[in-house]
């Protein structure tokens, strides 16, 4: 029996230290990396982009992009602890807490979403997207001087953000008036000057969108448009084409006169037509008498006719 309960003991301690590094192995897998489906677009770039932070692990940008994916892979958790790690690598980087406040957004904790948004504020002032929506977060809390503020210092710097098109929550807000009026002094000074002075980052922080979350390659300058060519004529005269003006429309007939009558198909007779007799001719006077003479029904009269004797 000694014997038995011996072996069984050594034989335990043999395994123990194998299920321990399995199951330390097994407690150390991310959580997402189990629901990842091979072929998925999605799941490929989080695969990929997992590579990239395990080769470059210090690396603030790329930890903010991996954030991004898993957060859209609605992996919060893992998502937020990237973006914290950006957060402490680099003491500068604005992007992650701004991707921070829009995940704490999404998971409806506006508190949190207020304090990453002021983080992203406080590491660049001059980043609008942070403002506009720490206005918007302010103005749903009825803190609307605090709204107005931030509202007002993000079309300063943007004011492209006006347009909906440009910035789509600029319809929830009811502050819009105020804010005019608030910066309507700065506007008419701005529009007066005649300077070269702007912001530092403008070209980087301007027309970066505003519905989403921000990578590292969102805030890369853009390359300058290609100006527009003008294609220069042959020299020679110009052809000039001769435009006709419009016949005047003319007014329709009261009568209108119908078209002649077509051809008759009707096909010739083969006897031949007479035409009509001549009318007699009138008789002259009769010069000796100096009467005409009688002209009956049946024509002149011409010499007397004599009467047969009948035969007895």
């Amino acid at each position: 029996m000694k014997r038995i309960i011996g072996g069984a003991a050594v034989l335990l301690a043999l395994l123990l230290p194998g299920l321990v590094a399995g199951s330390d192995k097994k407690n150390t897998e991310p959580f997402y990396r189990r629901y990842l489906v091979a072929g998925n677009p999605l799941d490929d770039k989080i695969r990929d982009q997992e590579r990239r932070v395990e080769a470059d692990p210090q690396s603030a940008d790329l930890r903010n992009d991996f954030g991004n994916l898993l957060a859209a892979r609605r992996f919060p958790k893992e998502a937020r602890e990237q973006y914290e790690l950006a957060m402490k690598l680099d003491k500068h980087h604005f992007l992650a807490p701004y991707n921070l406040g829009l995940l704490y957004e999404t998971l409806g904790e506006t508190g949190r979403a207020i304090s990453a948004y002021e983080k992203s504020v406080d590491r660049n002032r001059g980043f609008p997207p942070s403002r506009f929506r720490l206005g918007r977060l302010y103005e749903k809390r009825g803190l609307q001087g605090r709204a107005i503020e931030q509202y007002s210092r993000a079309l300063q710097i943007d004011p492209t953000m006006r347009d909906p098109r440009r910035n789509p929550l600029i319809v929830d807000t009811r502050l819009l008036d105020r804010v005019s009026v608030q910066n309507y002094p700065r506007d008419l000074a701005m529009a007066s000057m005649v300077s070269d002075a702007a912001y530092a980052d403008r070209d980087r922080v301007r027309k970066v969108p505003v519905d989403r979350s921000l990578s590292s390659g969102d805030m890369q300058p853009q390359p300058p448009e290609a100006p527009l060519t003008t294609t220069v004529p042959a020299a020679g005269p110009t052809p000039v084409r001769v435009i006709a003006p419009a016949a005047p429309a003319r007014r329709p007939l009261t009568n209108p006169v119908r078209p002649a009558a077509a051809p008759s198909l009707v096909p010739t007779p083969e006897f031949d037509v007479q035409p009509p007799a001549e009318a007699p001719p009138m008789p002259t006077p009769d010069m000796a008498g100096g009467r005409p003479p009688y002209v009956g029904p049946l024509g002149p009269a011409g010499p007397p006719t004599p009467t047969p004797t009948p035969q007895n």
